[in-house]
């Protein structure tokens, strides 16, 4: 049986709903995939690509295949990009389980329509933030989900929702979701911008689980200087349009260099500490994605030696499989 973790509701609705949605989770309860077919595959970012014709562009979107689901973990900047990319590596759409978008900030919800056309009945899990923008620019989107504290999707996919501190995402904080997978060698763990701290979200991943083992963070880190420039790509759908215009900095343009707010950057020291801190917890990869910055990102790699990743686009990490019951 599909439990939540909490006692508050992942849907408006009930249990049921998610239940006739994918009766055939239960079924496969503790038969994990071979850990060969265990993988993160990153279809979205501004890294250096892989893969020839790969686009570069501000944003995340990763495809987890884990536990027997595909599921894409955040959407991007932009729906033509993440078409272009996701076609190049050669992932349908169609193909997905689920996708969960982490918060509404524009380089984490622009490719949605992308994958809503292309498959209507997509369930999409989120904030209530991101279910209510998504639902108002078109309701025939019909399975558009708002999230509670934590949700178990499979016996080894969770999700949590934390609320970030004042000035972390907006001047009151924002929601932010995190995907959680139990690997046979601990917890998975990927952010979207990583708004709470990648310290907390690791702690509370740790709490919520009972485990103490981190097998790898993976996410953006919320260490970038003052003055980090990323480029918005072409915008022309309406789509993109009404994303951008539910933003807060109103002064975002098309095809226009803009800098990512960031009013007080992290001395080296407090980067030490944090990349220590995590060093403690006995992770064993760290994988910093957006919002990092060519700074930290080097004190990260010093301080993790041979357990840092450098994110490339286009890449596949292998993961370890689900625990064997």
């Amino acid at each position: 049986m599909i439990k939540y973790i909490t006692d508050k509701t992942l849907f408006t609705g009930s249990l049921v709903l998610l239940l006739l949605l994918f009766p055939q989770w239960e079924s496969r309860a503790g038969m994990g995939p071979e850990p060969s077919t265990a993988k993160l595959t990153y279809l979205y970012g501004d890294r250096e690509p892989e893969k020839a014709g790969l686009q570069r562009a501000f944003g995340l979107a990763t495809l987890i295949d884990f536990d027997g689901k595909k599921i894409l973990f955040d959407t991007g900047g932009d729906e033509t990009v993440l078409k272009k990319n996701m076609e190049i590596m050669g992932i349908d759409p169609a193909e997905l389980d689920l996708a969960v978008i982490s918060h509404h900030h524009w380089e984490m919800t622009g490719g949605a329509e992308y994958l809503l056309q292309r498959k209507p009945e997509l369930l999409v899990i989120s904030t209530d933030k991101v279910a209510e923008m998504l639902t108002g620019y078109n309701n025939k989107w019909k399975n558009i989900r708002k999230m509670g504290e934590s949700v178990l999707i499979t016996p080894n996919i969770f999700l949590i929702k934390l609320h970030s501190g004042l000035m972390q995402g907006g001047p009151l904080g924002i929601e932010e979701i995190h995907m959680i997978l139990r690997t046979r060698e601990g917890l998975a763990i990927l952010e979207g911008c990583g708004h709470p701290g990648v310290l907390r979200i690791m702690e509370e991943s740790r709490q919520l689980l009972k485990e103490k083992r981190v097998y790898l963070l993976s996410g953006g880190t919320q260490l970038l200087d003052r003055g980090h420039k990323v480029t918005l790509p072409g915008c022309d759908s309406q789509f993109h349009q009404y994303i951008l215009g539910k933003m807060p900095k109103k002064s975002m343009r098309c095809d226009q260099d803009f800098t990512i707010p960031q009013p007080t950057p992290y001395a080296d020291e407090e980067i030490i500490a944090i990349a220590d801190g995590l060093l403690a917890s006995g992770i064993q990869r760290i994988i910093p994605t957006l919002c990092t910055g060519e700074r930290p990102e080097n004190i990260f790699a010093a301080r993790f030696k041979e357990k840092y990743v450098s994110q490339k686009l286009g890449m596949v990490l292998p993961l370890p499989g689900p625990p064997k019951i």
